[in-house]
């Protein structure tokens, strides 16, 4: 259906754990860095005709007492299932909020979740991608 992953990374644990998880920096940040100070990665892991499994990545600049993660889905996808996070969707406006055992991520850190949804017409990934409320890159 002309879908293509964003990264080639072979995909998520079925149900990973442990997702607040220290990386080490890039480098300098770009002179352009998103208000936030975070950057999204979307891994679509698998898809088959009318479901598939996907995980977000979040990586932060700041440290996180609790956290949000939002985005919109273009084309009427249904989240049914998500691990390491709990979620709600309205419309095409799903928001993951953090679990209790995953609500601390120090600065520099990356917070992880997957989860299980559908799609008919068309499966393009998502966008618009918010972590508690300020716009990610």
């Amino acid at each position: 259906r002309g879908l293509r992953a964003v990264s080639a990374d072979p995909g998520p644990d079925p149900e990973p754990q442990g997702t607040a998880t220290p990386t080490a920096p890039a480098g300098a940040p770009p002179a352009a860095a998103p208000v936030a100070g975070c950057t999204v990665r979307y891994d679509l892991a698998g898809q088959w005709p009318d479901g598939f499994q996907a995980a977000v990545s979040v990586t932060t600049a700041d440290a996180l007492d609790s956290w949000q993660v939002a985005w919109t889905f273009p084309d009427g996808q249904r989240v049914d299932r998500m691990w390491d996070a709990s979620h709600t969707q309205d419309g095409s406006r799903v928001t993951a909020t953090a679990a209790d055992y995953n609500r601390s991520v120090p600065a520099g850190a990356t917070l992880t979740f997957g989860f299980l949804a559908t799609w008919h017409d068309g499966n393009t990934p998502p966008h618009d991608f918010t972590l508690n409320g300020r716009d990610c890159a």
